[in-house]
């Protein structure tokens, strides 16, 4: 195995190694046609006539940066923009010091929180800059020192309103940043080539999808002031403005250049850009109405209508640290739960008894629910006739470990004349999201298994059932798929999934063009090739919805495949945008590209640090790759093969489908420091070629030839090399081959043999493939719509061999 060879791997971790070829792409649209029946994501979301019914904040304020200059105001201008939208009805998030992670799982939180009937208003104040034409927001933690930083240490503008554009009915993007250039003199690659470019003082304008308003706080490339106040001249003439009543939103930022134009004489104009096609507002208070400002809780009271968007490491980690509830709620987990009615009856609260929220819930927030189920956010104290609305609204995370009963505990505090109260939700998942629910699904409710930690069996049966229970849940039709693909029922999972696109599910459009690729891998291994246009196609709608998983597959194809340079800058973009959430495929298929020495992108620092990146978060493709580059020596890393074996312990123990390859490798050739056991590397062949390695079959074929391996017999080199010969990786079919050319044919026979016999004939094995062998063969190909009898006997233990993975294949959706 070639160190470059070594780099193959999975689909899903984008490290195979292949020519690259062409692939016409129809441009009748940014990225090409989409699939019959195709409704546009902006005709989907502006097909209900009466606009956005819910109302969603992010607002971010980054003040103490790590390694660059801090902001005196971005923590006040966040804090008072946040409680104005939070009076006028909007759900608000509000960060504060947001980390490159927080952004990653603010994103996250975005996939799950955002549809289209959502309006959502992005505030940021913070350090910004350009690079290119590219705008990007600075993390407090953001130490842009290497020239291959950019994408871990900072948050692209144009994925960001990319992301939640495609999510959103309507999105207001207000960037109050550009304050100063933190990293002047400062030069990082921003796209897919080695080039380089100095950061940049300003923003740029940029493009964004339809129903978008994007606020800039100064012109392009202008530099925006903090002021001397508490708040920044942007932040202080918003808040003004935002006070003029429910008027046009284009009005309100019309107000706000007028103010900041004339308190700056004349330094800093305000820029927006708009591509709204319908109108919107921030206020829903008229100017001329008399309302009561909403009471302020006293004591630990949270600001009004507020999550405090908490990071991992302030997160509940135990059940044991949570206090004894003095009400609790039992339901079933959904993005959102019904909690109001239990309140009200519990506390006995009358129509116009009040009760004030002291600590919010973590791990989600609290929502009132209207007769459609749709969201707004409560101003607290409510009203007992408010309160029978409330619910409790789930965002993934890892809000509390599960114990042995699958239900999560959540808790928040009210207050009722003075009265704290401990409120507990128990919320127990459905059967059917434990077992099959996706990562970073848009249309899921937090909870994921990667396709290798499914049980299938009983994946089906809770998911038929969830199906049965609600035949309109397309999140069920979904998972259904999931795991009857596990199953390798790939007829009825297809079904499955034009089930749950027509219901609405995002993450099926990239679902259903992943079958499509897989029809031809399900028998014949992991070779790569560019898939068909249909399923591009797929793909495309899946980006269009806003699937981070969607972003990564069009992206790969185009970055492989693209015919021109246009083409594969395309691809590394939509990969930029799944990585803004997190998405680890994507820094494993860069890691590939700029790791391989033979691209025209070779950068070893580069493709290293995607890699880590990517093993950092867990990823078991991230594993194993690392465990490829300490093996090799790849990149210029000095071989370590003890560091190599624990990734690659991990990536097996995870279910990579080649970690168990690599670690026979290392057992075989003696790498490790000790007398090889040749038959513990055969087991981990074994292992290998069960997920569909054929180099592991190959490889343990040849140490039974040759040095006679766990002193197993002829016939077993040739049960692995026939086996591993049917695949379609071209290399190790041809080391196979070559096994057995080698072997006598009464081994090869009796290995066919024994293939027959696993699939249900009725012979004894003996090398010699007579008459009952044959009439068996005939009637099983015949079975198997297999036609073309053979009588040589490698080309007959390759065909039954065929016929042996399309009757119990490997797991595709592994690879």
């Amino acid at each position: 195995m070639t160190s470059l060879r070594a780099l193959a791997g999975s689909a899903a971790a984008g490290l195979f190694i292949a020519t690259v070829a062409s692939v016409a792409v129809a441009q009748d649209s940014a990225l090409g046609p989409f699939p019959d029946g195709h409704i546009s994501a902006s005709m989907r979301k502006l097909a209900e006539p009466s606009g956005p019914r819910q109302k969603y904040a992010i607002v971010i304020g980054n003040q103490s940066y790590a390694h660059a200059p801090q902001l005196p105001n971005a923590w006040n201008d966040a804090l008072d923009v946040a409680d104005l939208l939070a009076d006028q009805g909007y759900d608000v998030t509000l960060m504060k010091d947001a980390s490159k992670r927080d952004f990653e799982a603010l994103m996250q939180r975005v996939l799950f929180d955002v549809d289209r009937n959502t309006e959502v208003l992005f505030y940021y104040a913070g350090h910004g800059v350009q690079i290119g034409s590219e705008n990007y927001l600075i993390p407090t933690d953001a130490e842009l020192d290497q020239v291959d930083d950019l994408p871990f240490e900072t948050i692209s503008v144009g994925s960001l309103v990319s992301i939640v554009g495609s999510r959103a009915r309507l999105q207001i993007i207000i960037l109050d940043s550009c304050r100063n250039n933190p990293f002047a003199g400062v030069k990082l690659q921003d796209s897919l080539g080695p080039d380089v470019r100095e950061v940049e003082t300003g923003f740029a304008s940029l493009a964004a999808p339809v129903n978008s308003y994007v606020v800039f706080s100064t012109s392009p490339g202008e530099v925006a002031l903090d002021g001397a106040g508490e708040n920044s001249p942007f932040a202080s003439a918003f808040l003004q403005a935002a006070a003029l009543g429910a008027v046009p939103v284009t009005d309100v930022f019309e107000e706000v250049r007028r103010k900041v134009f004339v308190e700056t004489q004349g330094v800093q104009v305000p820029w927006d850009s708009s591509t709204m096609v319908e109108g919107a507002t921030i206020s829903q208070v008229s100017a001329t109405t008399d309302t009561a400002a909403p009471e302020e809780a006293t004591g630990t009271s949270v600001a009004r209508g507020l999550t405090l968007f908490a990071s991992s490491a302030e997160l509940f980690q135990a059940e044991s640290i949570l206090p004894t509830p003095d009400i609790s709620i039992a339901a079933q987990l959904a993005p959102a739960v019904p909690i109001g009615a239990t309140l009200v009856q519990d506390l006995g609260l009358g129509p116009s008894d009040k009760v004030g929220l002291t600590e919010p819930p973590r791990g989600g927030r609290l929502v009132l629910l209207d007769d459609q189920g749709l969201q707004s956010a409560p101003v607290f104290p409510l009203s007992g006739t408010d309160l029978d609305r409330l619910a409790f609204a789930y965002v993934s995370g890892p809000v509390v470990q599960f114990g042995q009963d699958p239900v999560l505990k959540v808790q928040f505090k009210i207050d009722q004349g003075g009265a704290p109260t401990v409120v507990q939700v128990d919320l127990t998942p459905d059967p059917c999201d434990m077992a099959a629910a996706d990562h970073l699904d848009p249309d899921g409710v937090g909870l994921a298994r990667f396709a290798n930690e499914i049980a299938p069996e009983a994946a089906v049966q809770a998911c038929q059932a969830a199906v049965e229970r609600e035949p309109q849940n397309a999140r069920f039709h979904y998972q259904l798929s999931r795991a009857l693909t596990a199953l390798r029922r790939h007829d009825e999972a297809r079904a499955a999934l034009d089930t749950a696109r027509k219901l609405g599910h995002s993450r099926a459009s990239y679902a259903i063009g992943n079958a499509i690729l897989n029809e031809a891998r399900e028998t014949g291994g992991s070779a790569v090739e560019a898939a068909p246009e249909e399923a591009l196609t797929y793909y495309r709608e899946g980006v269009e919805l806003g699937d981070p998983y969607a972003f990564y597959a069009l992206g790969r194809q185009f970055v492989r495949f693209g015919e021109t340079s246009q083409d594969r800058l395309r691809g590394y973009d939509l990969m930029m945008r799944a990585l803004e959430v997190g998405h680890t495929y994507a820094m494993n298929e860069l890691g590939y590209l700029y790791l391989d020495a033979d691209s025209e992108y070779y950068d070893p620092t580069r493709g290293l640090r995607y890699l880590n990146e990517s093993a950092a978060r867990g990823d078991i493709y991230g594993y194993n790759n690392l465990g490829l580059v300490y093996m090799n020596g790849l990149g210029g890393q000095e071989k370590d093969v003890k560091v190599a074996l624990d990734w690659f312990t991990k990536a097996a123990d995870g279910g990579h489908p080649n970690a168990p390859g690599n670690i026979g490798q290392l057992i075989a050739s003696g790498a490790l420091g000790k007398a090889s056991d040749l038959g513990q590397a055969v087991e981990w062949f074994d292992k290998g070629l069960d997920r569909g390695d054929a180099n592991a079959g190959a490889y343990a074929a040849y140490l039974i030839l040759t040095e006679g391996a766990g002193g197993l017999s002829p016939t077993d080199a040739a049960h692995r090399a026939g086996r591993a010969a049917a695949l379609r990786d071209a290399k190790s079919v041809e080391r196979a081959r070559k096994v057995l050319d080698a072997l006598p044919a009464e081994a090869v026979n009796e290995a066919a043999q024994r293939l027959l016999q696993t699939l249900g004939a009725d012979i004894t094995p003996d090398g010699a493939f007579g008459a009952g062998s044959t009439a068996a063969y005939q009637a099983i190909a015949a079975d198997h719509g297999d036609t073309s009898i053979e009588t040589n006997p490698i080309e007959r233990l390759v065909d039954i061999a065929r016929i042996h993975w399309s009757t119990t294949p490997f797991r595709v959706d592994l690879y």
